[in-house]
C-alpha cells in the first residue's frame, strides 16, 4: 500500500488479463498499456462495496486505493505485456490479484450483521431449522440461513440458493428453482447440521424482479435466458457470493460439501475463502416450460445437467407430456412421458 501512496503502479491480475493501476495517471501507464484509459470510482462508476459486492478489476483497483488511504478512484490501463508476472517482476512492480484483495478484505472486514436466530418448522423435516437472519451492511438486503438439527461432522452439506419469487412461491415452472428449493431442503434435513443460505436480491440471477418480466417476454418471442437479457442490456448473471460465504464463516465453517449443479458457484465460495470439499448434484427432472431453460444451464454456464435429446417446439412439446398429481409435492404436479 506504501507503493500507491508514493505513486507507485500495481499490476492488478485477474482471469480475463492483467491491469496497470496507479492513483494518478503516470509515464509508466502510458508506455506499457493498450486500449483506453479507465478511471474507476471517478469517471466510472464503481459498486459502493467494491468487491466484495461486485468481483471485478475495476472494483479491485478502487479498494487498493481506499486500503491505501487514498482518494476512492483509480486510473487502470490494459497490460500491453502477455506474461504480468514476468512484468511486474522485470519493472518491480507489486503483483496483485483480484481474489488477494476480497480475501484481504475479508479477513479484515464484515459487511454483514447477524440479527437473530429462532426455530422454523417446516414440511421438509420432523423437527425445526434453526434460522438465523443477516443484515448486508452494504444495501440493506436480509438473507437466512436455515440450519438443520445436529452437529455436521466434518464439513456441512450446504445449498446456497438464490431467491427465485416466482419459482420459489408462485411454483412457476419456467425455472427449476422451487423443486430445487423443496429438495434440498428435504436432504439438508436428513443430514445433522445441514444448512440452505437463501440469498435475497438475487432475483433473475441479480437483475431483479421486474426485468426478469422483461426478459421473460423476450423469452416467450423464442430467445433463451442469455439472449434476452443481452437483448436488454443486462449482464448474464450478476450474483455474486461473498455474503454467501461470510455467513458460512459467521456461523462457523471454512469448509462445505455443496449442493449444486454450478461450477461457478463453487469457484465463487472458493475464491471469498471457503473450501468446497465435494459438489454434490441436484438436478431436478424438466418440464415442458423449462426444458430449454435447462439447456441453456448446462450449454451456456456450464452446469452438471443432463443435455436434453432433440425436442420439438413447444406446442407440439406439451402433448408429449401428461399431468398427474403427486399428493406430497409441494408444487402438487408432476410432469410424465
Amino acid at each position: 500500500m506504501e507503493h500507491l501512496r508514493r505513486g507507485g503502479v500495481v499490476v492488478l491480475a485477474d482471469h480475463g488479463g492483467a491491469q496497470l493501476v496507479a492513483a494518478d495517471a503516470s509515464d509508466l501507464l502510458a508506455r506499457h498499456g493498450v486500449g483506453e484509459t479507465r478511471h474507476p470510482g471517478a469517471a466510472e462508476p464503481v459498486s459502493t462495496g467494491g468487491v466484495l459486492d461486485h468481483e471485478a478489476p475495476a472494483e479491485a483497483a478502487v479498494d487498493l486505493m481506499r486500503l491505501a488511504g487514498l482518494a476512492p478512484q483509480a486510473v487502470m490501463r490494459a497490460l500491453a505485456a502477455p506474461d504480468a508476472p514476468a512484468f511486474a517482476r522485470a519493472q518491480g512492480l507489486p503483483l496483485v490479484s483480484v481474489v488477494d484483495v476480497i480475501q484481504h478484505r475479508l479477513r479484515t472486514e464484515t459487511m454483514l450483521d447477524y440479527v437473530a436466530v429462532a426455530d422454523l418448522p417446516t414440511a421438509f423435516a420432523d423437527r425445526p431449522f434453526r434460522a438465523h437472519s443477516f443484515l448486508s451492511r452494504l444495501d440493506g438486503v436480509e438473507h437466512l440461513a436455515l440450519v438443520s438439527p445436529g452437529q455436521a461432522k466434518g464439513a456441512p452439506l450446504v445449498r446456497v440458493h438464490s431467491e427465485c419469487l416466482t419459482g420459489d412461491a408462485f411454483g412457476s415452472l419456467r425455472c427449476d428453482c422451487g423443486p430445487q428449493l423443496h429438495e434440498s431442503m428435504r436432504r439438508l434435513a436428513q443430514t445433522e447440521g445441514g444448512i440452505l443460505v437463501y440469498m435475497r436480491g438475487h432475483e433473475g440471477r441479480g437483475i431483479g424482479l421486474a426485468n426478469k418480466m422483461r426478459a421473460y417476454a423476450l423469452q416467450d418471442q423464442g430467445l433463451d435466458t442469455v439472449e434476452a437479457n443481452r437483448a436488454l442490456g443486462l449482464p448474464d448473471d450478476a450474483r455474486d457470493f461473498a455474503q454467501a460465504a461470510q455467513m458460512l464463516r459467521a456461523l462457523g465453517h471454512e469448509a462445505v460439501r455443496l449442493l449444486s449443479n454450478n461450477p461457478e458457484k463453487a469457484a465463487s465460495l472458493q475464491r471469498h475463502g471457503i473450501t468446497v470439499t465435494k459438489v454434490e448434484p441436484l438436478v431436478m427432472p424438466p418440464n415442458p416450460f423449462n426444458a430449454k431453460y435447462l439447456e441453456t444451464k448446462a450449454q451456456k454456464f456450464g452446469h452438471a445437467l443432463p443435455l436434453p435429446e432433440p425436442m420439438p417446439g413447444m406446442g407440439s412439446l406439451r402433448r408429449h407430456f401428461r399431468v398427474t398429481t403427486i399428493a406430497h409435492s409441494p408444487l402438487g404436479l408432476a410432469w410424465e412421458l
